[in-house]
Order: structure tokens, then sequence, then C-alpha cells
């Protein structure tokens, strides 16, 4: 009996380190509130907001007084889920620091940044970047709307809203990706294309998150960070693990 328990327990081991990476799992994200900002009015430089397994964020940005920018919110991205591999991540509620820039036509590209400073070193894959509203445009030359980060991430997918918006463009590097629209063509008032709602996992340890927009004149974008913090696949099995031996050792004489 000892013999064929060890055998079960080396089979299930072998199982979890095998079978673990394509067990699903569904994460669910805490986008940053930024209440008591109220919706529509302006966040202020420089201030802080709760979010849920992390703490107080700071916010800080450096934007041109040709932008409006203000605390966001619409229905039409929540609730929402986006599928990654065996993954699913999923929110009930969502809002953006929305930024529109009212500068020169024809639409010239304008840079701003904002800063997300975290009360101590975040995890790899615990902190999740959402982007969309990256407009495009065919007039006077061409240009886009872009949003880059120096730090390496997973692109999770876009949630497809009821919007007329395009899929996100994601282009990863050695410690860096960026964000843009991938749709191209003729069509409408400019910019004219937005990204969906783009979804990136930061895979560094960070104790802040910086994204740097280059924002064409007459678009209007949002963005929002979240929270994940769920067990890996294999902790379940390891758990399971743990009761089989539990109840082997409970076993009466």
């Amino acid at each position: 009996m000892k013999n064929l328990t060890k055998i079960a327990l080396a089979s299930m081991v072998a199982l979890a380190g095998m079978a673990s990476p394509a067990l699903a799992v569904n994460y669910s994200l805490n986008w940053l509130n930024q209440s008591p900002v109220a919706l529509g009015s302006p966040v202020p430089n420089n201030s802080n907001y709760f979010l849920p397994g992390v703490g107080n964020v700071n916010i800080t940005y450096n934007i041109p007084t040709t932008f409006v920018h203000n605390r966001g919110q619409d229905n039409t991205f929540f609730p929402g889920s986006v599928t990654s591999g065996p993954d699913t991540y999923s929110w009930s509620t969502f809002e953006t620091f929305g930024a529109t820039s009212f500068g020169p036509v024809p639409p010239l590209a304008t840079s701003w940044d904002i800063t997300y400073t975290f009360p101590g070193v975040q995890a790899p894959g615990t902190i999740v970047l959402g982007v969309l509203g990256l407009g495009s445009t065919t007039s006077f030359g061409g240009g886009d709307s872009t949003a880059s980060v120096l730090q390496n991430g997973m692109f999770l997918g876009d949630f497809n809203s009821v919007n007329n918006y395009g899929p996100t463009q994601f282009t990863p590097g050695a410690g860096t990706f960026s964000l843009k629209n991938s749709l191209t063509g003729a069509g409408g008032a400019n910019p004219w294309w937005n990204s969906e709602l783009g979804l990136v996992k930061i895979m560094d340890p960070i104790s802040s998150l910086t994204v740097r927009f280059s924002q064409l004149s007459g678009d209007g974008v949002g963005l929002n960070i979240a929270s994940s913090f769920v067990p890996t696949p294999g902790a379940a099995m390891l758990a399971g693990l743990a009761g089989l031996v539990a109840v082997r050792r409970r076993r009466p004489a």
C-alpha cells in the first residue's frame, strides 16, 4: 500500500509539472479608481488613489496646456473580459485618465507622459496597463497616436466595445513596447480610427510605470492600470497533493 501511495504521489507531481502551464486561470482585474474626483473633472497632478492589493498609487503627469484631461468612464467598456491563451482576465467596472489634444490643424503629434508610482516594488505580471482610443489619419501626410513604455510587456488582447474602434497593434522590444491603431485606409474626420481597449501585462518588477504618448491633434485617448493577484495554475494541484498527504497520514493504523 505504501508503494502504491508513493507511485500515485510521484505521478501527480509529474502531472502537476507537465500540465500546470495549460491550466486555465480566471484573473479578476481591479482597475484604479480615481474617486473622489468627479467624472468629467481633471485628475489633480501628484495625487494618490487606492489600488486593491497594492496600496496608494501616486499619479503625476506632464501634459501641454493645449490638452483637456479628466477622469472618464464609458459603460461600453465594462463589464468586460479578455482571453489570453487559456487564461481569462475580467472586470466589473472600468474608468480612464482621459486626455484630448486641441492642438493645431493639420493634426500634428504632441508628446506627453503620465507616471504611476507604487508604494513598493510590484512583482512581474501583477500590474496590467489598459490603453484605448489611439487614433490614426491619412490626411496631411498621415500619422498615428502612439503609447510607449520602457518595460517588458505581454499583450493580452483587446476588449472590443460597441464603438467604431479597431484592433491595437502591439510592438514589443527588449525592455520596451509600444501601442497604436492597426487600421489603415481612407475615411472620416481626423483622427478617424481609434484603438480598442488593449491590455498589456507588465513583465518586470516595477516601482513605477511611465506611459509616454505621441498624440495627434483632435485625438482623445484613455488609459488606466489594474492589479491582478491570482495564485499560479499549479497552486491548486499542489494544494490537492497536500490534502492527499494529510489524508494518508490520518489513515488508521
